[in-house]
């Protein structure tokens, strides 16, 4: 990449980590460069530390300069609202952000993701909106990312999934018409809504969930994400309590 300069780009800060003594890389998710690291030089020295506002679920603007994979941070500005999100619905965020982490590659433009993201952080720190809101960022990130499922046939026979029907969902090939209920079982009523968006009618949220989860679990290559061990820690702390 050649020496290049940024000035006031609307960003999300989805990681950060600390760099020699005083400075940060911070990974950043922008509309037009999709995700990438910045170099914040003294991030955490001088009164003004800038390692105070480069934090996740606040609205920014950052400016940049450099070439190469990791241009210098010149500039950040807070705009708008942020969020303190506490309990699960900070676990969720982190979520939202090791997707974006792990599955964006660097520069590569996403500005419907982007436009999607915050409105998903305002809805998952409300715990009626929280779980549709979540399958909407994980399927669009499917297919935003090159990775959208078969949803809407049967991957042998091509013929159209019918919402009375039960499919056993095969990876990465898509759902396929069975009698068994062993395997990954979801019936075409919710492999319909998912198809046409309908997150917020969905009659079968633990169905969505667990090919959501199966499906990004393939993508993932099998990694773990750090935020679902916060939720089984979690729901073990909730579990003693109530005991």
């Amino acid at each position: 990449m050649s020496q290049s300069r940024y000035d006031l780009n609307p960003a999300y800060v989805i990681h950060a980590r600390s760099y020699r003594d005083t400075s940060l890389i911070v990974e950043i998710f922008t509309p037009a460069q999709g995700r990438m690291s910045l170099l914040v030089r003294g991030a955490k020295s001088g009164k003004a530390k800038k390692s105070h506002i480069l934090q996740p679920f606040r609205k920014l603007h950052v400016s940049w300069a450099g070439k190469g994979e990791l241009p210098v941070l010149s500039a950040v500005e807070e705009v708008g609202a942020s969020f303190r999100l506490q309990g699960e619905a900070l676990a969720c965020g982190y979520y939202i952000n090791e997707l974006i982490y792990h599955l964006l590659p660097r520069f590569e433009a996403a500005p419907e993701l982007f436009v999607l993201y915050w409105p998903v952080i305002e809805a998952i720190n409300n715990i009626e909106t929280r779980d549709q809101a979540l399958r909407e960022f994980e399927f669009n990130l499917l297919q935003q990312t090159g990775y959208a499922p078969l949803l809407d046939s049967d991957w042998q026979s091509g013929d159209a999934v019918s919402p009375g029907q039960h499919y056993r969902y095969r990876i990465p090939e898509g759902p396929e018409l069975t009698s068994v209920s062993q395997g990954l079982i979801v019936s075409g009523q919710t492999l319909l809504e998912l198809h046409n968006e309908q997150f917020d009618h969905l009659s079968n949220m633990k169905e969505a969930r667990d090919l959501a989860r199966a499906l990004l679990h393939h993508q993932l290559n099998g990694r773990e994400l750090l935020s679902r061990s916060l939720f089984t820690s979690m729901h073990k702390l909730q579990a003693s309590e109530r005991g």
